[in-house]
């Protein structure tokens, strides 16, 4: 676990619109899946794993609610999580669900264009891209 920081896996070719969290949601950290989600942004409707998130501030939770706003969307099976999205009225789906979701995505998009799987080719080796972020 990634104590004290937040891990951001970020989308990658083969699963568009998934970020995966590990670790604290907390203070700058938030701003940064702020900015990241920004940068990457590939359309309203994100999906964002809250899985192994194990905490959040008050900073952590103004973050997510803006994610919501724009139609995120949100993997959380702990009780923790579930809470979470209980209190901050997020968006909750299964991980199946998410599966199944980027699916659908896939099929009505297409194939991607060259640029893009350029920008990829390495991300595809790993499955995701990794951005880990230290204090």
């Amino acid at each position: 676990m990634y104590n004290g920081m937040l891990r951001i896996t970020l989308p990658s070719a083969n699963v568009s619109g998934l970020f995966v969290l590990e670790g604290k949601l907390a203070g700058l950290w938030a701003q940064e899946l702020l900015r990241v989600a920004r940068e990457v942004n590939q359309g309203d409707g994100n999906i964002f794993d809250l899985q192994e998130v194990f905490y959040v501030d008050s900073t952590g939770e103004e973050a997510l609610r803006r994610l919501s706003r724009h139609g995120a969307r949100f993997i959380a099976d702990s009780a923790y999580g579930r809470d979470l999205c209980r209190r901050l009225r997020l968006r909750r789906i299964a991980a199946s669900e998410a599966h199944n979701s980027q699916m659908t995505q896939e099929s009505d998009r297409g194939p991607l264009p060259e640029a893009t799987k350029a920008n990829f080719s390495s991300a595809e080796e790993l499955g995701h891209q990794r951005s880990g972020f230290r204090e």
